[in-house]
């Protein structure tokens, strides 16, 4: 069963466009927008279980240069 997650970036502003690209290119996402509100970028994402996702958002989001933040809300249903 795969794990659907939103999650949602706050980003140095200087850098949300290289942010957006690299998100974009990870074979994980499925979308990426660029929003305003709260955050500044939201991405739906699909993972293999909740170590797959972990993984994603500390090795692979959390060290992007610029994310400042990240909140993930993951799928009930």
């Amino acid at each position: 069963m795969t794990l659907t997650a939103y999650i949602l970036l706050n980003v140095d502003m200087s850098t949300q466009n290289d942010v957006f690209d690299a998100i974009k290119m990870m074979e994980e996402v499925r979308e990426v927008y660029m929003i305003f509100g709260t955050f500044d970028i939201v991405a739906k994402a699909e993972f293999q279980d909740n170590d797959h996702l972990s993984s994603f958002i500390v090795d692979k989001l959390e060290s992007l240069e610029g994310v400042l933040e990240t909140q993930t809300n993951v799928c009930a249903a």
